[in-house]
């Protein structure tokens, strides 16, 4: 394989993880100091941030925010040692890359494993959302893709972005 191909493929990696760090910059930044909330009940629970504020924007609340959070919770430790393992295998393709003489087929190797830990996140991604099916309507289950299309997007994350919040406190 051509050292051309090789740098091709090592411009898309590189793209892809400027995108999740972004991705994880932003929730981080933008995450609420308060690990916990209240249910209905007045029971204070821990929930996973990520969830609380899709939960919110997408206006759920009782019984039926804390099930969409658990759903969206449920797999953030499987989630986490996924990334933990994207980034080991990620930095192992740095150092054969770094090489004199790069050894083509561990290179391809080291992409090939990289390639299935960013599947297998992606497939308990989208499990995750399909499994919050079963706590939404289709009206909030709209809502909510709506959102993550937007995240995905410069410029559209955020409270001030959530158009259903806005349209919500609009009509107060």
């Amino acid at each position: 394989m051509s050292k051309r191909t090789l740098k091709a493929i090592l411009v898309v990696s590189l793209a892809f993880n400027l995108a999740v760090v972004a991705t994880v910059a932003v929730g981080y930044a933008i995450r609420e100091t308060d690990s916990a909330d209240q249910t209905a009940d007045g029971v204070k629970i821990p929930i996973d941030d990520h969830g609380k504020r899709l939960s919110k924007c997408i206006g759920l609340s009782g019984k039926q925010a804390k099930c969409f959070e658990d759903v969206m919770g449920g797999s953030s430790e499987e989630a986490g040692t996924i990334k933990t393992e994207l980034e080991k295998e990620r930095d192992d393709l740095f150092h054969l890359l770094q090489a004199k003489e790069p050894d083509e087929t561990a290179i391809m190797a080291k992409v090939e494993g990289i390639s299935v830990h960013q599947g297998r996140l992606e497939k308990l991604l989208v499990q995750r959302l399909l499994d919050s099916r079963a706590v939404l309507s289709p009206e909030e289950d709209e809502k909510l893709l709506y959102l993550i299309r937007c995240s995905m997007r410069p410029g559209c994350v955020g409270k001030e972005n959530c158009p259903y919040q806005n349209e919500k406190e609009g009509s107060k």
